[in-house]
């Protein structure tokens, strides 16, 4: 073979590597998170996300079914995940050792919202005046994390205000503290003196009154 001729041949294609589920779903959530950040859930297409991860929008339905279904995935699963981590560490609420892991759970939450906070700003944009959340943003999978939550607090012998109001208002807490801090807080506030502040009026609200 000539010199023109092998310098005409094409190159060969890089073969892409195989990509893992996890690859795949890793993506697909990763693009979810930064989709609903920029545009609100009404707004965020499946295609989009499909498209910035790089997979098929078919690929997506097959994991996750619809668009719902991903939402829920990326913003109400985590904090499920979060109370059935620790109720498995903790199956007894009157557990007496049990209060540094709550505090860590407080801390957890907080976390979640901070590491995701302009994803959750840009869904808050789209509640109406009446605090009711549209029929497209389904934020019902929270109503299991509050329930368990609940649940869970309800039984350790505390005597207390109404247990599912305190466990919304606690978690309305950490979130107005991440979400609204520039408008609470002066700038350079101290993160580990507000989350410690948090800790302990949340488990003042919660857990005061408990009977060991």
């Amino acid at each position: 073979m000539s010199n023109a001729a092998i310098d005409a041949a094409p190159e060969p294609r890089t073969r892409r590597r195989r990509r893992t589920r996890e690859d795949v779903v890793e993506r697909i959530r990763a693009a979810a998170r930064e989709l609903f950040a920029e545009r609100g859930y009404a707004f965020a297409t499946t295609k989009e996300i499909a498209r910035l991860a790089d997979v098929s929008e078919t690929l997506l339905f097959r994991y996750y079914g619809d668009k719902a279904t991903l939402f829920d995935e990326v913003v109400t699963a985590p904090f499920n995940r979060l109370m059935e981590d620790f109720v498995a560490l903790h199956p007894d609420p009157r557990d007496p050792n049990r209060d540094a892991d709550a505090r860590r759970f407080v801390r957890a939450v907080y976390t979640l919202f901070e590491q995701n906070q302009e994803m959750f700003r840009a869904l808050l944009f789209q509640m109406p005046a009446d605090g009711r959340a549209q029929p497209a943003l389904p934020f019902g999978g929270l109503d299991n994390f509050f329930e368990k939550s609940t649940t869970y607090a309800a039984q350790d012998g505390a005597t207390r205000a109404d247990t599912a109001i305190a466990v919304r208002l606690g978690f309305g807490m950490i979130a107005s503290a991440v979400l609204f801090q520039p408008m609470l807080f002066p700038p350079h506030t101290d993160r580990e003196a507000l989350i410690a502040a948090l800790e302990q009026m949340i488990a003042d609200m919660m857990w005061r009154g408990r009977s060991d």
